[in-house]
């Protein structure tokens, strides 16, 4: 539960970062092993994301961390860029990779690849080069391409 809260606090913080600084949320995670915890933010930006671009985050972000004090417990910031196939499971991740190459393995086990052109999140329904797929169809979702 306290993970959940954090989680929660964290993502809210992280987009009003990103969004300020101009990049694109991929992801938040929070995971914790006994005392320590790990905080991993995946942020992205036209044209892809640098070290220095990470660096800045992480300032900006820590510092907003510093200032809301709502981990209680030592911990890890990590902030990059989502990489290449990163398997897309929530749905800001699955508009983030709207236009660009993926591969998807339906339960089936039958894979498409090509270019993620539509996502409905209430019909819960992508579509890939213009078929479309549900999602309680497919195993996995992940990004195929290069930068």
């Amino acid at each position: 539960m306290k993970e959940d809260i954090i989680t929660r606090k964290s993502e809210e913080l992280a987009q009003k970062i990103a969004e300020r600084l101009g990049y694109y949320l991929v992801d938040v995670e929070w995971s914790s092993s006994g005392k320590r915890g790990i905080l991993r933010v995946y942020i992205d930006k036209e044209g892809g994301v640098t070290i220095k671009d990470c660096e800045r985050f992480s300032r900006a972000y820590s510092d907003a961390l510093d200032a809301e004090d709502f981990i209680d417990q030592p911990y890890v910031l990590e902030v990059s860029s989502p990489g290449v196939g990163r398997k897309l499971q929530k749905p800001r991740e699955i508009n983030w990779a709207l236009s660009r190459n993926v591969r998807v393995v339906l339960k089936s086990g039958k894979t498409i690849e090509g270019t993620l052109n539509y996502f409905n999140e209430e019909e819960k329904v992508i579509g890939i080069d213009e078929k479309f797929y549900r999602l309680d169809d497919i195993a996995v979702i992940k990004l195929n391409e290069r930068r």
